[in-house]
């Protein structure tokens, strides 16, 4: 008698313990496909405002500040941020600040240098989120 409860209970502890470990990996699983669907997001909508580098380059500013998009991934996941590593966190954030900064521009001759650093910036965040990967 004393076996089989020693049995019962044996089996339920070995019966949790594997429950629990498979809803841990199935959780850790999920999360890293939605970091890696972040990320690629991410990566989409910063190479898709690569015009801003053109337009920089080419010195066309007050045009750049009349056709900056809003930032659709980055309103969307704001909230998810977080879950990315603090490196991707502090890259993506000075640039999207920045681009926010340059959507608000009226007069942005005289701030030149700032727009190029928004550059720098998208590519920093660029590459961050290419390291990561």
């Amino acid at each position: 008698m004393a076996g089989a409860i020693a049995g019962l209970i044996l089996g339920s502890i070995i019966g949790a313990v594997a429950t629990i470990a498979g809803s841990y990996f199935l959780f850790w699983r999920r999360r890293q496909a939605a970091l890696a669907h972040l990320r690629r997001a991410f990566k989409t909508e910063l190479s898709a405002l690569s015009y801003i580098d053109e337009m920089a380059d080419s010195g066309d500013y007050e045009i750049l500040t009349q056709t900056v998009e809003k930032p659709v991934v980055y309103e969307s996941n704001a909230d998810d941020i977080g879950h990315l590593s603090g490196e991707e966190v502090e890259t993506l954030v000075a640039f999207y600040t920045d681009l926010y900064w340059i959507r608000d521009q009226q007069d942005i001759e005289d701030k030149k240098e700032r727009v190029h650093e928004i550059v720098e910036k998208r590519q920093r965040a660029l590459t961050t989120i290419r390291e990561v990967e």
